[in-house]
């Protein structure tokens, strides 16, 4: 199996999440891509395509967005995805937050709407979280990421 992480990472968790991942793929071939340096090049012959950003307003990061504005239509047919992004739990936070993240929402699904849109077919959308803006990522996040990912195996 040949499996792409294309990710964007502001504060590093995002990255590590991303890493992680890779890890857990290692008996495969995994190419771990920065947004910056993706392209539909790299990802031509993935089995596995895994997009994954911060939440920032409910959204990907610009950059991030931008990539996925720029995939041609129909180009992902027949690659199953998967979307992940890291943002703060709405559980724990003040009747504010609660409202904003309910109302916004995370990142994975917004990534998971547009790749589906290019062709994709998605497998599943997480949020792996973080404490606080900048983190770090919350305890067991690292952990999650391993039974996670070998669910598309």
């Amino acid at each position: 199996m040949k499996a792409v992480i294309i990710y964007d990472s502001v504060y590093g968790n995002t990255a590590k999440i991303a890493r992680a991942m890779k890890d857990a793929l290692a008996a495969h071939e995994v190419d771990m891509i920065k947004v910056g340096d993706a392209d539909m090049e790299k990802v031509k012959g993935a089995d596995l395509l895994i997009v994954g950003s911060p939440t920032h307003g409910g959204r990907p990061t610009p950059a991030m967005k931008n990539f996925l504005r720029k995939i041609p239509k129909n180009t992902l047919q027949g690659i199953r995805a998967a979307t992940f992004d890291t943002g703060i739990p709405k559980a724990g936070q003040g009747a504010f937050l609660k409202l904003v993240i309910s109302v916004l929402g995370y990142a994975a699904k917004y990534i998971a709407t547009a790749l589906k849109k290019k062709g994709a077919t998605i497998l599943k959308a997480e949020t792996f979280y973080v404490i606080g803006k900048e983190g770090p990522l919350k305890n067991g996040e690292l952990d999650r990421v391993q039974s996670w990912v070998k669910v598309f195996l």
